[in-house]
């Protein structure tokens, strides 16, 4: 990992922790946006899977109803402790530990009891293919998007095709008469 992309997510993890606290979710989908960008143009692992689960954390955060289950104390407390720990792990570059401590937030997932589980799952799937549209938006190959987040590619077209991202138009230009004519008329 470089040490730029390192910086960032570093930054993104402080960042999302502060978010989490006080409960801003737009913050956290600014932060998951900050990486899409760095995504697009390294195509990294690291910063994909981290703008994936900020990304996830906000729409699971906005949910005010999940609160309301027994597990969602044990969820919280296990997101935090290990984004705290991945920060930890990534200061230290110890990278190894870094991905453990991620990782252990999506295994948490399948250790909670009630229907919080359902959801949350579903909201890191619907999350992935949200953030893939705009790996697609910022000029990844549909094929390359869903082949990084781990996704169906006819998932992704799908979602795609519903959010209009493929249907924003090129930018266009003045034919060569016309743009001859602004130019004379510039130095007139």
């Amino acid at each position: 990992m470089n040490e730029d992309l390192k910086k960032a997510i570093l930054d993104v993890l402080k960042e999302s922790l502060d978010s989490i606290k006080v409960n801003d979710i737009n913050k956290l989908k600014d932060l998951s946006n900050r990486l899409i960008h760095n995504s697009s143009i390294m195509q990294d692992e690291d910063s994909i899977i981290m703008s994936v689960l900020i990304y996830s954390l906000s729409k699971v955060f906005e949910r005010t109803n999940y609160r309301q289950f027994k597990d969602w104390n044990l969820f919280v407390k296990n997101c935090t402790d290990n984004m705290k720990k991945a920060h930890f792990s990534l200061l230290n570059n110890d990278f190894g530990n870094y991905r453990k401590n991620i990782k252990e937030i999506l295994m948490i997932i399948d250790k909670l009891d009630s229907k919080l589980k359902l959801y949350i799952k579903n909201v890191f799937h619907n999350a992935h293919i949200a953030r893939g549209s705009r790996l697609y938006e910022h000029g990844i190959s549909v094929g390359r998007t869903a082949e990084l987040l781990g996704v169906n590619q006819f998932e992704l077209m799908d979602y795609i095709g519903k959010t209009g991202i493929a249907d924003i138009k090129e930018g266009f230009t003045l034919d060569v008469v016309k743009r001859l004519n602004i130019a004379r008329s510039l130095f007139k």
